[in-house]
């Protein structure tokens, strides 16, 4: 997109309002992981990374850090299709596990997944040796991966990002 998502209007509210709109009726704690000065006017924590310039591997291992529960759930603001039923179901595979990913033949979607603080040592260790793939992470965690072809047919936009100024215009 070429600059900050988290501003940016799609279907007549920022994809961080839809984010928070989507959110708060499961969780009654957010956090938000930004650098950006911008958000500090919210009422919502902002979390900077501990680690700069490590993707989104520093900015959930920041906001775990700080976090007051054990499960977490993160979403990229560039993901406004994600439906609430979506996230109910997957709350519901939190036994047992480090980590919750929904996964399809496309791949796998590690920033609209559940994390547990449990986490943290292994993102610590990555973080530490520069490796930053969150994939190498939830291959070194015990990673429930939930197979979500159906949530595609039923919501075929459910996994798309919003990553080009076209994508704002598909509602």
């Amino acid at each position: 997109m070429g600059t900050d998502k988290t501003f940016l209007e799609f279907e007549g509210k920022t994809l961080l309002n839809h984010a928070i709109d989507l959110l708060h009726i499961h969780f009654p704690l957010l956090l938000i992981s930004s650098n950006s000065s911008e958000l500090s006017r919210l009422k919502i924590k902002v979390v900077n990374d501990e680690v700069l310039n490590c993707g989104p591997l520093g900015g959930i291992f920041s906001c775990l850090k700080q976090s007051e529960t054990e499960w977490n759930f993160v979403l990229s603001v560039d993901s406004p299709f994600v439906q609430h039923d979506f996230i109910s179901a997957l709350e519901n595979e939190l036994v047992g596990v480090d980590a919750v990913v929904p996964v399809h033949k496309k791949g796998s979607e590690p920033l609209i997944a559940f994390y547990n603080k449990s986490c943290l040592p292994a993102m610590q260790k990555q973080l530490n040796s520069g490796n930053y793939k969150m994939q190498n992470l939830l291959n070194e965690v015990n990673t429930k991966w939930v197979d979500s072809e159906n949530w595609i047919a039923k919501y075929p936009k459910i996994f798309h990002n919003l990553n080009n100024p076209s994508d704002l215009k598909m509602g």
